[in-house]
């Protein structure tokens, strides 16, 4: 019988403690986090509402939260904050939902807040996929990816018959390692906990077979290899869906959650960019880049960030780890089928994803003892004096050893980076690895249980939440001021003569971002501007278009220059107007002053 996690068991028993109140930041089951959300939209009604976007499989509500100030101006931009898409990440929503209430509290008492919110939509969803996240708050502890339609995984014409499962009764579902010569494990020479494919390109003979925790029920040698349920929520989007894969669903959009998300999309043109975060970054690595020109295949955009965007986001990234001092990077290079792809690839939103933590894969600095001396004063001085004796004979006697040592260390095997997080592990929180432990088991006869505790890759310590959210809410309010942001810098009219007046605006975007990503121009997924020229009745249109679209205005003061010829009588010319219209970057109107 293994041990319980105390760290693990104190995050499952905090939430159902009735003491914390509804604002309070800790990990919530479906029913908690509801509570809060209709708790926020009660406190704050004047700035938060709330919207149920769609109901999953479980029949668990999926709620936004909208967040804006007073004085609400037609073509607000707004931001979509999305967390927990995938199961395992319900530390993110936690987060999320953190960033709402605090949002909320501080808008009347913080200058910088209130002018987020005066000036950009919030919207945050903080659980995108409730029915996996459900599993954190369950016993036995499990790290459930799969909400959706399942099928049957081995062929043997049965669904669901051997699911993972806690086979020595402990409260949590980990691996089980076995000794066997068909293997294709070994064990990590550098620390025997952590086993590593063998490869046998170097003489590596694998000798451990791995699985994840469970029974072979219909004795074909295989173990938990069938479970109940199969598709998963961030691979159902259209965006890279792969037909034939359990994991992605029936058909790309099949999952409700999914839909809702999709449909919230269409339906809120004002969003400009989406905030993700889960478990995929391209904030600290840099993304993948492709040709701006690069073309559909068959109406399906091509894979990667246009190279126009790629500068963008490296930008933003770059301000992402000065802000957070963040490290942490996707998992797995697999993002078919995630709702990042589609809100770039096929919607052309600006989109940015961060991991928010991973364990570290360095044991923290030892602290000196607190009675231990170091030398000063003129002990310092005459240690130099006499290593400055020893000539040049001592200076070659130490480089002699220090070349041994580096000889020494390049023959040392290099160790895996799990084995790195273990000397994380043993040095901050040793609760998060289940030490492997023998065991008998039903089918598999001898065996060792153990490895990774649930959810101990994700979540980071208590003691570092606060520090952790507070950096992201600042990074996600800076981004207001990032986005698209048009105005008017010009608006002149000059006399021709006989009545006929030469009419000039200019836009210019006062945001970081241009008006539209490289991907939303080359999908056309993204209404353009609308730059309208109003005449009052008498005046005639000689020139130019009384309407125009704009597409391309560059981001820190790009601008846009449109010309029209009028003919109107002098007393008719004050009644011109320039309105410029948007759904994602603000309006404005202008009367031509007369240029001198």
């Amino acid at each position: 019988m293994h041990l319980i996690p105390i760290a693990l068991l104190f995050f499952c028993c905090v939430q159902t403690s009735a003491s914390v109140q509804d604002s309070g930041f800790r990990l919530r089951n479906h029913q908690d986090q509801q509570n809060s959300i209709a708790s926020l939209a009660r406190a704050h009604s004047a700035n938060v509402s709330v919207e149920t976007i769609a109901s999953s499989r479980g029949e668990r509500e999926i709620s936004v939260l909208r967040l804006t100030g007073s004085d609400e101006a037609p073509g607000r931009p707004a931001i979509l904050l999305v967390a927990n898409l995938e199961g395992t990440r319900v530390f993110s929503s936690a987060l999320a939902l953190n960033h709402a209430w605090k949002l909320a509290e501080e808008y009347a008492t913080e200058d910088g807040v209130r002018a987020f919110l005066d000036s950009t939509v919030l919207y945050i969803l903080p659980r995108a996929n409730p029915d996996a996240a459900e599993a954190r708050f369950i016993r036995p502890l499990f790290e459930r990816l799969s909400s959706g339609h399942g099928i049957d995984d081995d062929r043997d014409g049965r669904q669901g018959e051997d699911p993972p499962s806690d086979v020595d009764g402990d409260g949590f579902i980990t691996q089980i390692r076995l000794e066997d010569p068909e293997g294709e494990w070994i064990a990590d020479p550098t620390d025997a906990r952590i086993l590593i494919k063998a490869d046998r390109s170097k003489g590596e003979r694998g000798q451990w077979k791995l699985h994840t925790e469970g029974r072979d029920l219909d004795g074909d040698e295989r173990v938990a290899e069938d479970a109940a349920l199969n598709a998963r929520v961030e691979r159902n989007f259209p965006a890279g869906w792969k037909e034939h894969d359990g994991s992605a669903g029936l058909f790309p959009g099949d999952e409700p959650e999914v839909r809702g998300l999709i449909e919230f999309i269409l339906a809120h043109p004002e969003i400009a960019m989406v905030v993700i975060y889960d478990a995929i970054d391209n904030l600290v690595e840099t993304p993948k880049g492709i040709e701006d020109e690069a073309r559909s295949v068959k109406l399906v955009p091509p894979s990667g960030v246009r190279e126009s965007d790629a500068k963008y986001l490296k930008e933003l990234g770059k301000r992402y780890r000065e802000g957070t001092g963040s490290e942490a990077k996707s998992s797995s290079g697999d993002d078919a089928g995630s709702f990042q792809r589609w809100c770039y690839e096929f919607r052309g939103l600006w989109t940015l994803a961060s991991v928010l933590w991973d364990m570290p894969i360095e044991a923290p600095p030892e602290e000196p003892d607190a009675g231990e001396d170091t030398p000063q004063g003129d002990a310092e001085g005459d240690i130099a004096e006499e290593a400055a004796a020893e000539g040049e004979e001592g200076d070659a006697a130490e480089n002699q050893l220090e070349q041994e040592d580096e000889n020494e260390k390049s023959k040392e095997p290099e160790p895996s980076v799990d084995a790195k997080r273990l000397r994380w592990v043993d040095a901050v929180d040793p609760a998060r690895f289940d030490p492997w432990e023998a065991f008998e088991h039903p089918e598999l006869g001898s065996v060792q249980i153990g490895g990774f505790a649930p959810f101990a890759r994700f979540e980071p310590p208590a003691d570092a939440w606060e520090e952790l959210a507070g950096e992201h809410l600042e990074y996600v309010v800076s981004l207001g001021d990032k986005l698209a942001r048009i105005s008017f810098a010009e608006c002149t009219r000059e006399e021709l003569g006989e009545g006929v007046w030469r009419v000039t605006a200019v836009l210019e975007n006062g945001g970081l971002l241009p008006f539209l990503s490289r991907s939303a121009r080359n999908t056309r997924s993204t209404r353009p501007g609308r730059l309208q020229l109003e005449l009052p009745d008498g005046a005639t249109l000689l020139g130019g278009r009384v309407q125009s679209l704009v597409s391309e205005i560059e981001g820190s003061g790009g601008r846009h220059e449109t010309t029209w010829l009028v003919l109107a009588p002098e007393k008719l010319a004050d009644g011109i107007r320039v309105v410029f219209d948007s759904d994602h970057a603000g309006q404005a109107q202008a009367t031509p002053k007369v240029k001198p």
